[in-house]
């Protein structure tokens, strides 16, 4: 049971560390205080369809928009302006000690993950291609394409967030 080749001890620690780092991810555990991933078409999932918009693939950008949130539960900028056919990918960065999630969507959605979440005991949701949570002094991006004009929010649904106030409103002009 002792005697491994190289290259199976190798495969035992690779394995382990895999194995580690997806319990870590179920958990919501982070050691790491800046991580950089992106969110795209790629992975959206099978028959995810949105009314404000579709995710889009961080080349088709038209734009970079560094979005962050802080501690005071707050979005800066609060108040972004976009053009029906743009295509933004938002930088968003936990600027704060505490976790956050950023979500796209119009009214509706943004009320009905409100819900969802609050009935989930503080538990968070797998990222999607609208929404990313994100640990404390993490790094993300998401990349929309706007297709209807409208207002579009960007709410944080982490227990307690929405309802004091942690929303930021696009306006999708067009």
């Amino acid at each position: 049971a002792g005697n491994f080749s190289p290259l199976m001890n190798v495969f035992r620690t690779t394995s382990a560390l895999g194995v580690a780092a997806l319990v870590a991810a179920a958990c919501g555990g982070s050691t790491a205080t800046t991580t950089t991933t992106t969110t795209t078409a790629a992975t959206t999932m099978a028959g995810s369809e949105f009314a404000f918009g579709e995710p889009a693939a961080a080349s088709e950008a038209d734009r970079i928009v560094e979005i962050v949130a802080t501690d005071a539960l707050r979005w800066e900028p609060e108040d972004l302006i976009v053009a029906v056919g743009e295509t933004v990918t938002f930088r968003v960065t936990n600027a704060g000690q505490i976790p956050d999630d950023f979500t796209l969507g119009d009214e509706e959605l943004q009320d009905e993950h409100e819900a969802e979440m609050s009935g989930m005991g503080g538990m968070t949701m797998p990222d999607g291609p609208n929404a990313v949570t994100l640990a404390a002094g993490e790094t993300t991006e998401v990349t929309w394409r706007f297709t209807v004009p409208g207002a579009v929010l960007i709410g944080c649904h982490q227990p307690g967030h929405y309802t004091v106030g942690m929303v930021a409103t696009i306006t999708v002009a067009g």
